[in-house]
């Protein structure tokens, strides 16, 4: 009997080992660090080389830049929108450069793609490459030692404006729209408030999913002839995220070794082109000064992300208005 027991007890665990052995193969990264990033080069798709990579940051720089600067010709009204397509690492551009309705590639026609990269400069000041201390360095412009944000469950400081609250102290209305809860649970609270206390015009929604996400964001960049619309409706500067990329990378693996997180990847590209056509499709936008920017906050491996991995450090943008690449650039951080 004992030596039955044995047996079936040996049986349960090569199975076991087996599963666990098949499991680690199947989200193993495929390549080393070195090679990943001769594979971005390689797609020859990107407007700047990897070694004048961008922290994450200057997008912050980018917006309040655009505002800042004078009208161009013919044009009344500066408009911004930042397409934040969330855990979308490098090597998912793979899976939309080729596709004629890819909102990324149609806007790095127009300006460019650029590598950034997430995680805080490497021995320096490192921080998770997690969701909140990400997308809160490119919308404070800073690192977690100025915003508070360095990992995920933490609130930003006060005196850390995000760009929506400075532009709306300057008078330009703004929306913030995520499906992720914790972003208007926790990390942007301090602004949600001051906007809520002192009148700012910067309407900050929560949605239940991509496609709510997608319909809000509609609404607000979609402006039929004849349409009268309010601050409110009509935000001068957009921000909001999709989640498709980051929850396939979470449930079954990030990187395209996995087909759902290719369709994933397609799947956020889709619903960014639609807005940026609806945006070009405004009866008011030959008379308006538009930046569009997309970008991701982190990559990741196997199933998750916070590390330094190159995988998950490396990230990208791109925009429809080209940047040239000085130091100041490769620099910028807030304080």
């Amino acid at each position: 009997m004992k030596k039955r027991i044995a047996i079936v007890l040996a049986t349960i665990l090569l199975l076991t080992s087996t599963v666990l052995a098949s499991c680690s193969s199947t989200n193993k990264e495929a390549r080393d660090d070195k090679t990943y990033i001769q594979e971005m080069e390689d797609m020859n798709i990107f407007d700047s080389t990897a070694d004048k990579a961008m922290p994450q940051t200057v997008i912050h720089k980018l917006i309040t830049d655009h505002f800042a600067s004078p009208l161009a010709e013919g044009k009344k009204v500066k408009k911004a929108i930042f397409i934040g397509y969330d855990g979308f690492r490098d090597d998912g551009l793979e899976n939309v450069k080729d596709n004629e309705e890819s909102a990324i590639m149609y806007i790095k026609n127009q300006g460019g793609l650029y590598h950034t990269f997430s995680g805080g400069i490497a021995g320096v000041n490192e921080q998770a490459t997690s969701t909140a201390p990400s997308w809160m360095a490119m919308l404070t412009g800073g690192w977690g030692a100025y915003n508070g944000i360095s990992d995920n469950s933490q609130m930003k400081n006060e005196d850390a404006d995000t760009f929506l609250t400075s532009l709306a102290k300057a008078g330009y209305s703004g929306s913030f729209t995520t499906s992720w809860r914790e972003h208007t649970e926790l990390s942007y609270r301090p602004d949600i408030v001051q906007s809520i206390t002192e009148g700012l015009p910067v309407e900050y929604t929560h949605q239940i999913d991509d496609t709510a996400t997608y319909y809000q964001i509609l609404k607000y960049v979609s402006k039929p002839a004849g349409v009268e619309k309010s601050e409110a409706e009509d935000p001068d500067v957009i921000f909001f995220t999709l989640e498709y990329a980051d929850h396939a990378g979470h449930d079954t693996g990030f990187g395209n070794q996995n087909e759902n997180y290719i369709e994933g990847c397609k799947n956020d590209d889709a619903y960014g082109y639609d807005i940026v056509k609806a945006i070009e499709s405004r009866s008011t936008y030959a008379e308006e000064d538009w930046l569009i920017i997309i970008s991701t906050d982190h990559g990741g491996t196997n199933t998750s992300h916070g590390g330094q991995s190159v995988f998950e450090r490396s990230t990208w943008l791109a925009i429809n208005k080209e940047i040239d690449i000085t130091d100041e650039y490769l620099n910028y951080q807030c304080k």
